[in-house]
């Protein structure tokens, strides 16, 4: 009987993949996160995950921040949405925060500090993406859905600021 070959998604781990603990509703932590650190985080359109267990796509809150100096991107996503956990195995944490980019090690930390020193945080730590078997799904819907908010920026943009040969 021939051997049916699965083929294994790769991926390239995000550069930073901190998971935050806190009973902070979304806004008042992306309010906090913004003043405390030099980020400026901006609500965007739910970042659409396929979940195995029910077959479907499942909208999960999503807050992005684009850095032109350090060319990255920070994304805060909700780890759970209707009773559905984004990685069950790690459900002590309400938010995943998501570097992606070329940012020094240094800065990743200050940055872990900066969110832990947040009142109402009670744990934020950065998490070891190689174990968690999901992780490689989850950071290609985000690639993705990155490069659909991107697209439709660039193309609102050539809807007001038309270029000098279409004038």
């Amino acid at each position: 009987m021939a051997r049916i070959p699965r083929l294994e998604p790769a991926f390239e781990p995000a550069d930073a993949f901190i998971g935050i603990a806190t009973n902070m509703p979304a806004t008042q932590l992306v309010h906090f996160i913004n003043s405390t650190t030099l980020l400026n985080l901006v609500r965007e359109e739910d970042l659409p995950v396929y979940n195995e267990k029910s077959q479907s796509l499942n909208p999960y809150k999503f807050f992005h921040y684009p850095d032109e100096d350090y060319r990255s991107d920070f994304c805060l996503l909700g780890t759970s949405n209707g009773g559905l956990s984004l990685i069950p195995s790690h459900k002590q944490f309400s938010y995943f925060l998501i570097v992606q980019g070329a940012i020094p090690d240094d800065k990743i930390s200050q940055l872990v500090s900066q969110v832990k020193s947040i009142t109402g945080v009670q744990l934020a730590a950065i998490i070891n993406q190689e174990p968690i078997k999901s992780m490689g799904l989850i950071l290609h819907d985000l690639e993705l859905h990155l490069s659909k908010l991107k697209k439709v920026k660039v193309d609102n943009l050539k809807k007001f600021m038309p270029l000098s040969e279409n004038q």
